[in-house]
């Protein structure tokens, strides 16, 4: 059995190699596929994947022309490994917290029933890209946000679930978590710290008013889904969402 972290890129050549390192670095009782689509990078991505590609066998690298994050995701699923049992996601500017597997992991392992955990995540404006630590003094805030990161997906869920929409231009992985949660899967949420979302500058230029668009997009698509299908429902962890106003400030 494999752990698979579907790791989708674009022109993320100052990012990527933290990312990547911070799965390699940990520390899991199943081996671990690293699975990076390279969506047509145009900086030096390609470069940088190809050294750490050369360096660690755990990474394989799938290179498509530029169609999205999206249609990168669902290439990802399509290029699992025969023996992948797990998949989780990573994006490729954020970091893996250490031992993220230690909890949820050995839940899936122990359980059969559970098909799928959630944690929790870290945002935060500031990490240490060699011990993925953040600073005490660093502004943060943990919580359980609705993020792919923070699920670790048993192979059998994601064929029950199928894939990503392409139809969504954003908020395609809230609008699978819907999915996910909609067909009343067995899950299991952990207190563990799974994900740190890094801000900067490139991901904070992103308008919030879009974000908050195609959010509410994607849960008027769950609400209509329930209405068509009855048997369906949304059996969900505890989600918290909401941040002081003054969070996102530096």
């Amino acid at each position: 059995m494999t752990v698979t972290v579907i790791i989708p890129v674009y022109n993320r050549a100052t990012h990527i190699r933290s990312a990547i390192e911070s799965v390699l670095r940990q520390n899991a009782p199943l081996p671990l596929d690293v699975l990076v689509i390279d969506d047509g990078s145009t900086d030096a991505t390609p470069k940088v994947l190809s050294a750490l590609a050369d360096q660690d066998p755990r990474v394989r690298i799938v290179r498509r022309e530029n169609g999205g994050v999206t249609r990168a995701r669902n290439t990802g699923l399509e290029n699992l490994l025969p023996q992948t049992a797990f998949v989780t996601f990573l994006d490729s500017d954020d970091i893996m917290a250490p031992d993220r597997f230690a909890t949820d992991l050995k839940i899936l392992l122990d359980e059969p029933e559970v098909e799928i955990t959630y944690g929790d995540m870290l945002i935060t404006f500031e990490i240490d890209r060699e011990t993925f630590s953040v600073p005490v003094d660093a502004k943060q805030i943990a919580l359980t946000s609705i993020h792919l990161a923070c699920c670790l997906y048993r192979r059998a869920l994601i064929d029950r679930i199928g894939r990503f929409d392409e139809g969504l231009e954003m908020a395609e992985d809230t609008d699978f978590i819907f999915r996910t949660f909609e067909i009343g899967v067995n899950f299991r949420q952990t207190p563990t710290v799974c994900h740190y979302y890094l801000r900067h500058d490139g991901n904070m230029s992103a308008k919030m008013e879009d974000n908050t668009l195609w959010f509410n997009r994607a849960l008027v698509r769950s609400v209509v889904r329930r209405r068509r299908e009855p048997w369906r429902r949304l059996v969900k962890p505890e989600f918290n969402v909401e941040l002081p106003r003054d969070f996102w400030a530096k």
